[in-house]
C-alpha cells in the first residue's frame, strides 16, 4: 500500500482583509462629485444669470390676406 502524508499541521493560509469601507467612500465622493456637477449644469449656481434680456428686432411679415371666397351662384 502507498503511504498517504497528510499535511494538516502546517501554518494556516493567511487571509486577506481588503478595505471594507474603501468603497462606500467612493460611492459617496462619487455622488458628490454628480451633485457638485449637476448643480451648475441645471442651476448655474443659483446666482444671478436668470435676467436675460434677449431682444434680438426680429423682423416679422405676414403673409397678405387671402382674397375673398367669391360669391356663389344660385342656379
Amino acid at each position: 500500500m502507498a503511504d498517504v502524508v497528510n499535511q494538516s499541521g502546517g501554518t494556516p493560509p493567511t487571509v486577506v482583509e481588503s478595505g471594507g469601507g474603501s468603497g462606500a467612500a467612493w460611492a459617496i465622493v462619487v455622488i458628490v462629485l454628480l451633485a457638485i456637477v449637476a448643480w451648475f449644469v441645471f442651476g448655474r449656481g443659483m446666482v444671478g444669470g436668470r435676467d436675460h434680456n434677449v431682444n434680438i428686432n426680429a423682423k416679422v411679415e405676414t403673409p397678405a390676406a387671402a382674397p375673398a371666397a367669391p360669391a356663389a351662384k344660385t342656379p
